[in-house]
């Protein structure tokens, strides 16, 4: 039976993939922060820490698991702008939205070689490419998610030489609790005092992730790069950005 590692799998589109996941016939090992019961398919991890994430690789090693695909969908959202946020805050989004990626990827590499056809999924979002004029406040999600484009490409450079397939994911208003679980993040990490959830949608028109995620899963299995629940969107911030450029570059 195929496998499937899905980190962020609590809760909103991580719960909605590993589901997905299970439907196509996939065995799925479920992680999130949000596990402290432990069993055979649902375990504990925190990508933020180095021995949290050796504890769930040495699970995969102990029973000689092999991984056919790993999905990441875990992350933070918090809002600033550069006159007033600290560096630290800053440093902290990093390391979850992006760090987490390249931790979990670098130590589960070898069990993915192992595959016959090995997949990555990594979860970006509408915010980080193209232009954003609708997220102002929103500095710190900006930065952290254009760091993950960034490590997408590069990553799906190196690995495709090597039989890997690596995705990116770009949702755009889904439903999750991405303001909520940031939320007690930040209570945790930084020890700030919340009261109330940074980065809230408040649209009456976000997509369900129980009912994308099947769309996401079949179009990461048949190998496609880039999957959006919103395509259109995600071309017109590019062709925005793209015209900007081509007009200060080339005098257009």
């Amino acid at each position: 039976m195929k496998r499937a590692l899905v980190i962020g799998a609590a809760s909103g589109i991580g719960q909605g993939l590993a589901d997905a996941m299970e439907k196509v016939g996939f065995e799925v090992i479920r992680a999130d922060i949000a596990f402290p019961k432990e069993n055979k398919t649902t375990k504990y991890v925190d990508g933020t820490n180095d021995e949290s994430i050796e504890k769930l690789r040495m699970f995969f090693q102990e029973n000689a698991i092999v991984l056919d695909c790993l999905i990441i969908t875990i992350g933070a959202i918090d809002e600033g702008n550069i006159s007033d946020y600290q560096a630290t805050n800053l440093s902290w989004m990093i390391d979850v939205n992006l760090l987490t990626n390249y931790r979990l990827v670098q130590q589960f590499i070898p069990y993915l070689k192992e595959s016959k056809m090995p997949r990555v999924l990594l979860t970006g979002s509408a915010a980080g490419l193209g232009s954003f004029d609708d997220t102002y406040s929103l500095m710190p999600y900006i930065v952290s998610k254009h760091a993950v484009y960034g490590f997408f490409k590069a990553i799906n450079h190196d690995l495709s030489r090597e039989g890997i397939q690596v995705s990116l994911f770009l949702p755009n208003r889904v439903k999750g609790k991405l303001s909520e679980n940031s939320k007690n993040m930040r209570e945790k990490f930084l020890h700030e005092n919340c009261k109330t959830p940074k980065g809230v949608q408040t649209a009456n028109d976000l997509a369900d992730p129980y009912k994308i995620a099947s769309d996401v899963v079949e179009k990461f299995l048949s190998g496609k790069t880039y999957i959006s629940n919103n395509p259109q969107m995600i071309i017109d911030k590019l062709q925005k950005e793209l015209s900007k450029i081509k007009k200060d570059l080339l005098d257009e």
